[in-house]
């Protein structure tokens, strides 16, 4: 008797050891709960702190340093290089870097002079500009402001299963790949691309590179070999179509999930309008990316040629 006695009170005791036990449990998941919240409060703010200072410095054509950067979003110098790493997976010294070059670009196309768009673009000096444009898109800033005056571009036009499209390239490689319902449609936006260059129709040599992306487009059917770029965009552009490259056919991508493959989460918009600024159809497939509510999104030969070219992609998979 006395032995169960001696149980029962074990056995309430551990009960309401238990109970307690449970007690402290919700006490902590509250606890933690409470600090993910809070922490997520801070992450919502730390963001909208950097998206004020981007908006703030783009106003002023980022013509400001990373110190600057930083006072406009409230933290010091190293807090903010972190923080800004940690958000958009580049550093604000490339970031303004590759703001520069775009600027710099944007001015020379304008037909502003090298040393003029130097100085608005926010470089030291001219050279520094040249060594900027040479690395950051691919040519001299007096090719890049000159509509390709003095190069010549091949190109050639055929039919394919979306309407017609135009082939070009340069010396080094293609430069574009045009969709449209016309020769004379498609051969306007070259003019209008490139419109001091040389332009000349294709020789026979010049045809077989035609007749490829006519299989990619009619058949899926990727050419033996990468067929060698020559595509002249921004540092950002480049980099949104060098990764639109890695798509595998038959699968998609969303803009957001894009953006944070090049290094640029919450950039979703940006990485739309790099895809829609594509200068090669199909061979660039801008068409593997689409909306994060599963429609298809944009695209800018036609959102009926981009069902047409994913659910041929899906078939072949």
């Amino acid at each position: 008797m006395s032995l169960e006695v001696g149980i029962q009170p074990a056995i309430l005791s551990c009960c309401d050891g238990t109970a307690r036990c449970k007690r402290s449990e919700i006490g902590m998941r509250r606890a933690a709960g409470d600090a993910m919240l809070s922490t997520m409060h801070n992450a919502d703010r730390q963001a909208q702190n950097l998206a004020r200072a981007l908006r703030t410095a783009a106003e002023g054509d980022f013509d400001i340093d990373v110190a600057g950067l930083a006072g406009l979003a409230g933290y010091s110098s190293g807090h903010f290089q972190r923080l800004f790493r940690h958000h958009f997976g580049i550093s604000p010294g490339r970031f303004l870097r590759h703001s520069r070059i775009d600027r710099f670009a944007q001015l020379l196309r304008s037909g502003h002079g090298v040393t003029h768009a130097a100085a608005e673009a926010g470089f030291g000096s001219s050279s520094r500009a040249h060594q900027a444009a040479q690395d950051g898109l691919g040519m001299k800033p007096s090719k890049l402001g000159s509509g390709a005056e003095g190069e010549t571009i091949r190109f050639a036009t055929a039919g394919c299963r979306l309407g017609r499209v135009l082939v070009a390239a340069t010396a080094k490689g293609l430069c574009a790949v045009l969709l449209g319902e016309s020769d004379e449609e498609i051969e306007l936006e070259l003019a209008r691309r490139f419109p001091q260059a040389d332009r000349r129709s294709g020789d026979s040599a010049f045809v077989e590179t035609l007749d490829q992306v006519v299989k990619l487009i009619d058949r899926g059917r990727q050419p033996s070999e990468a067929l060698p770029l020559d595509l002249r965009g921004t540092v950002f552009q480049r980099k949104v179509w060098a990764a639109l490259q890695q798509i595998p056919a038959g699968e998609t991508l969303t803009y957001g999930e894009l953006a944070r493959r090049v290094g640029l989460p919450g950039s979703a918009r940006a990485v739309a309008q790099a895809c829609g600024a594509n200068p090669a159809a199909v061979v660039v497939p801008c068409h593997r990316v689409v909306a994060a509510d599963g429609g298809l999104g944009g695209y800018r030969w036609g959102i009926e040629k981009k069902q047409a070219l994913l659910e041929r992609e899906r078939m072949d998979v």
